[in-house]
């Protein structure tokens, strides 16, 4: 009877569905072919080949009792969720240690599949974390960072609604950045809200493709030039759709007009002020991490690397104004760190990596770049495209960087 019962499961669809689970959840390419890898192997699958994909798997295999098999598996395009990558981690582990048996993985892998960990006050309180945080973090006060809050709310009921009811993510985007830009411009008029230049970027942080920035940068970094490329031409898509909306509204509305500063008087920003910025971006790296569903016993640390990397990133520019160090020695302690905490915590470096960068990553950069080519004003167009790059560039060699450290740890001990 166990014995029909084996030869029912599907060795190598279990296999591949791991894979897919962890693709669509944004793990890396090279996790994803690692723990198929590692699944077959235990299953006496043998000579299997992967080409892998952000959006397909193509394998072949030597199945026990089937045969040579070649299958193509079209992987859906859904929003991050490390839970998901860091739940398949585990199964992986429990099974290559033999605690676990093919019947059971499948079993929890299709429950893993299946999960849907979203909920409408999760998506409430991260949008409002995530856009007061970042506003305050960037130079505004606590009453319009509270004002960017409110609107982040409202734009995460928006994206809730936009996932179910609208196909295209690019109009959903241009829809949100519109509402941001009416809202913003709304609470201006009420007396709510002072500055709606950073009451919008707040704002727009919630929205900035964070994700496929990061994934891009780390798909180059593994040589990945094809999915890296194609996270990079979704990423640069998003910050248009996310200009154009604003940039309409700014035509339609007089009056509106956002300032050309990034982060306000840094030269004049004392060291208590600059202790409360990065604690306000601490708080809204966590609102990201609620975002991208990160466990809850990481809040603590995804929130801790983000302060510490907006800190470390504001005082290296107060001392010299030099971006590129600024940027380098920030994101470097970022990535290294995040792969300390993976190991002390057993879970993918993705966990912190993802979260921790957040605050530096290049993707306002981009949409202002954007928006003020739309606008006309080339000089500081080129001024924030010049921004984006280097920034991403730097970003890309940190992640190089500790990446040639060696996985087992005890090389170093």
């Amino acid at each position: 009877m166990q014995e029909k019962e084996k030869k029912s499961i599907d060795r190598f669809g279990t296999v591949l569905l791991a894979g897919k689970i962890l693709l669509s959840s944004g793990a890396e390419i090279y996790r994803a072919e690692e723990t198929m890898h590692r699944l077959a192997k235990t299953m006496h699958i043998e000579d299997m080949d992967a080409y892998v994909m952000n959006r397909g798997i193509f394998a072949t295999a030597k199945v026990p009792e089937e045969g040579i098999e070649t299958r193509i598996v079209s992987v859906p395009d859904k929003e991050m969720d490390i839970e998901k990558i860091e739940e398949v981690n585990e199964l992986s582990r429990t099974v290559c240690s033999g605690a676990l048996n093919i019947e059971n993985l499948l079993l929890s892998l299709r429950k893993i599949a299946d999960k849907n960990s979203y909920s409408l006050y999760g998506r409430l309180s991260s949008y409002f974390l995530g856009a007061a945080g970042f506003s305050y973090a960037i130079g505004t006060s606590v009453r319009d960072s509270f004002c960017a809050g409110v609107v982040g709310s409202l734009i995460g009921l928006f994206s809730l609604y936009a996932r179910d009811h609208i196909k295209s993510r690019v109009l959903g985007t241009i829809l949100g950045s519109i509402l941001t830009a009416l809202l913003s411009n709304l609470l201006i008029v009420l007396g709510l809200g002072r500055e709606l230049s950073f009451i919008i970027l707040g704002v727009m942080m919630d929205l900035v493709p964070g994700v496929a920035f990061v994934n891009s940068v780390r798909e180059f970094s593994q040589n990945n030039f094809a999915t890296g490329g194609t996270l990079l031409i979704s990423a640069l898509l998003t910050c248009v759709s996310m200009a154009s909306g604003v940039a309409l509204v700014e035509m339609l509305v007089p009056g509106m007009h956002l300032i050309s500063t990034a982060i306000s008087d840094i030269s004049r920003i004392s060291n208590t002020v600059l202790l409360l910025r990065s604690l306000a971006a601490g708080i809204g790296t966590v609102g990201f991490a609620i975002m991208v569903h990160v466990r809850k016993r990481h809040f603590l640390v995804c929130g801790e690397l983000g302060a510490v990397t907006w800190f470390v990133y504001i005082f290296i520019l107060k001392l010299q104004y030099n971006e590129v160090i600024a940027v380098f020695v920030s994101g470097f302690l970022a990535v290294l760190a995040s792969r300390i905490f993976a190991v002390f915590r057993k879970c993918p470096a993705t966990v912190f990596l993802m979260t921790s960068l957040i605050p530096l990553l290049p993707g306002i950069s981009l949409y202002r770049a954007i928006y003020y080519f739309f606008m006309g004003n080339t000089e500081t167009a080129l001024h924030f495209a010049k921004i984006c790059s280097y920034t991403a560039f730097t970003i890309a060699v940190s992640i190089a960087i500790v990446q040639q450290i060696p996985r087992n740890w005890k090389i170093l001990k």
